[in-house]
């Protein structure tokens, strides 16, 4: 058996400044909130995340996209991201609906349906072969689809999939835990 006794000042004040800084960790769940949204951006600008590089995305048929960064066409779901800490945790996420199924992959079941498509026609009678507005078409027709299902790859943006975190993130947490009790100043 090993006794270890703490007989100094010092060391008691050491001791002390620990458990009075480790009953109130809000300032280390701050910056370690922080460095999960960094860890977002990065993945955002690399295009890749926790399991690796993500599956490139089929452009759309009728559609040029506007932005060839994957996940990145309208910025929405990227500048969504927020996170949030409290003195006991620290959190990060998105209120977009579809961020789910960029996050975790899965299946759209899109429901077989009816729907009105608009042209223009020219006036030889011709109509194109592109959709256009309402307001701006002279020839409707009905089309109807059949059940699709779509099958969405995971692309995991946020730090952490299927129960592992990103590469480095466990490290980085445990040295700002670290530096916060040892009363280091945080990165």
């Amino acid at each position: 058996m090993i006794t270890i006794r703490i007989t100094g000042d010092d060391g008691r004040k050491a001791l002390a400044g620990i458990s009075s800084r480790m009953s109130h960790p809000a300032p280390v769940m701050r910056v370690i909130a922080g460095l999960l949204e960094d860890r977002v951006a990065e993945n955002f600008a690399t295009e890749s995340g926790p399991l690796g590089r993500w599956p490139a995305i089929k452009p759309p048929k009728n559609k040029a996209r506007t932005n060839p960064k994957i996940l990145q066409d309208t910025a929405r779901l990227k500048s969504s991201i927020t996170s949030r800490h409290g003195d006991n945790t620290a959190e990060i996420g998105t209120n977009v609906v579809y961020a789910a199924i960029h996050q975790f992959g899965g299946e759209i079941n899109i429901p077989a349906r009816s729907q009105q498509s608009y042209f223009k026609q020219d006036r030889r009678g011709s109509v194109g072969r592109l959709f256009v507005r309402k307001s701006a078409s002279n020839f409707a027709q009905w089309h109807t689809r059949g059940t699709q299902i779509i099958e969405m790859p995971a692309r995991p943006f946020l730090p952490f999939a299927n129960g592992q975190l990103q590469d480095g993130l466990e490290r980085d947490i445990l040295s700002d835990l670290a530096s916060f009790i040892l009363n280091k100043p945080p990165k």
